[in-house]
């Protein structure tokens, strides 16, 4: 097949999970013979089309950087673009990646046009509690009113739907009444390089990041991003610290300020770590340094970062919210109800208290993560979609 990919997030303009499975999943594709064609924004010159399906063709849809709301240009500059393509040769089906489309046009192509949902936008504005004023002043956050229009919009001009859980699956059924046929769940996965480092390469992260050689809880997400929670677990680890010597270390990108502000009022600032943005290779070494992975959110469509944890062989303690659930059993760690930060430190004390367990735990999570989560069996889930809409 010939398919169009549409993403607002492509490498190396990657904010989260969005961006990693639209690489992930289109080299896929690609590899198992399908002429992929990605349509991400791109302020460079235009590449070269590929000469082989073993890797996607990167189409960049043209953005000034020096302008604000980059979406918006995005949008704006799409028909045209696929246009342009599709007089070479038509496309099979234009796949968009989450509700990254504003639909100026009713349709982009005759092709059938399939969505990729990773959450509802409005399911995000509910759980975070926002006042409108909030959401009105950060218009490019999916919070706000111009995400919900954009929702309702490509829940309207889609022919199929791919939810990357069961819950969001549920959800998209539930809020706009669609036949249930219409939409299959299909998870994503992650890679799976080597995630074993020597003692010397991590003592030398400790030093980079100047922490000492104690018990670590790891976040890993964006930190101003208020669905993702670390309000929730600044609070908790405050309780931690009541009663052992850790340190907290925070991997990803956006304004630190509110977060350490926090940490600040709740006298521990020495006690937290920032990395900021950090590319894959030190991020694996926090996966590898950490003895537990915490996952706060107060709404997750699926929630890769559990499974990068599984992958690096550790226990998680994650919010039973969205479908996290779903990936996370007993075996696999500790569920806590949303907003309780109590049972958020208890749980996260119990695996500083027991490594032994922690390990164990660890070790089954590194062989289950291989078990259930493979792009292989994504690209062939996506792939079946694929064939029931063109039928």
């Amino acid at each position: 097949m010939r398919i169009a990919f549409v993403t607002l997030e492509y490498p190396p303009l990657i904010f989260g999970g969005s961006g990693l499975y639209a690489a992930s999943l289109t080299r896929e594709l690609a590899k198992k013979g399908h002429q992929v064609v990605v349509f991400a924004p791109g302020s460079g010159s235009r590449p070269e089309p590929t000469l082989n399906f073993e890797t996607p063709e990167i189409v960049p849809v043209h953005f000034n950087d020096r302008l604000p709301y980059l979406a918006l240009q995005f949008w704006l500059g799409l028909p045209k673009t696929i246009a342009r393509s599709e007089k070479k040769e038509p496309f099979d089906i234009i796949h968009f990646n989450s509700f990254c489309y504003w639909f100026l046009k009713r349709k982009l192509s005759r092709a059938p046009h399939v969505t990729t949902v990773h959450h509802l936008p409005t399911d995000a504005t509910q759980a975070c509690d926002e006042k409108w004023t909030w959401r009105v002043k950060h218009i490019g956050n999916e919070t706000s009113p111009v995400y919900s229009f954009i929702e309702r919009r490509g829940v309207k001009f889609s022919d199929k739907f791919i939810a990357v859980s069961d819950y969001t699956r549920r959800r998209v059924i539930e809020r706009y009444s669609i036949p249930p046929e219409k939409i299959n769940t299909v998870y994503p996965a992650i890679d799976f390089e080597a995630t074993s480092f020597s003692k010397e390469e991590l003592d030398n992260a400790r030093q980079a990041w100047g922490f000492p050689e104690v018990p670590v809880v790891l976040f890993v997400g964006r930190v101003d991003d208020p669905r993702k929670g670390l309000d929730l677990l600044l609070s908790a680890f405050k309780d931690v610290l009541a009663s052992h010597e850790a340190r907290l270390l925070i991997v990803g990108g956006g304004s630190q300020v509110k977060a350490r502000q926090l940490a600040a009022e709740l006298g521990f600032s020495k006690n937290v770590f920032f990395t900021g943005k950090v590319d894959e290779s030190s991020l694996r070494k926090c996966y590898a340094l950490c003895t537990v992975h915490v996952c706060p959110s107060r709404l997750e469509g699926f929630g890769l970062t559990l499974l990068e944890a599984y992958a690096a062989g550790k226990p998680v303690v994650a919010t039973n919210v969205g479908a996290i659930p779903e990936i996370v059993g007993e075996k696999n760690g500790s569920l806590v109800e949303p907003g309780d930060t109590r049972a958020m430190s208890n749980a996260i004390s119990y695996y500083l208290e027991n490594s032994g367990l922690a390990e164990t735990m660890g070790g089954h999570n590194a062989r289950d993560v291989r078990r259930r989560f493979d792009w292989k069996t994504t690209a062939k889930g996506t792939e079946q979609v694929y064939r029931l809409v063109v039928s």
